[in-house]
């Protein structure tokens, strides 16, 4: 490309950005979030940890929601301990309440 190539190329406008859909927005605001924090600390897991369990029990995809969470469940064997209890007590109580 020569220079009068690159001067036009800057003089034209560019075109209307496309409308986004409501989930790339949202998966947008979530990497954001996580821009400043690569990971969690066992307390934020801990008050975090129902929320997350209650997702996962209502099958939606916790992981995809909440991503430091798991990770830090993947990484860290005593908050996956106490995860996999509390999803254990959910789990049993959703099936006496269901019968």
């Amino acid at each position: 490309m020569n220079l009068r190539d690159l001067i036009n190329s800057l003089r034209v406008k560019p075109k209307p950005a496309e409308q986004l859909s409501d989930e790339a927005v949202l998966g947008f605001l979530r990497v954001l979030e996580t821009v400043d924090k690569e990971e969690i600390t066992c307390n934020e897991l801990y008050e975090h940890l129902d929320q997350y369990v209650e997702r996962e029990v209502d099958a939606k995809d916790a992981a995809q929601i909440m991503p430091l969470m798991r990770e830090h469940l993947d990484l860290c064997p005593d908050c996956c301990e106490e995860y996999e209890a509390l999803l254990h007590v959910v789990e049993e109580s959703d099936t006496h309440t269901s019968n």
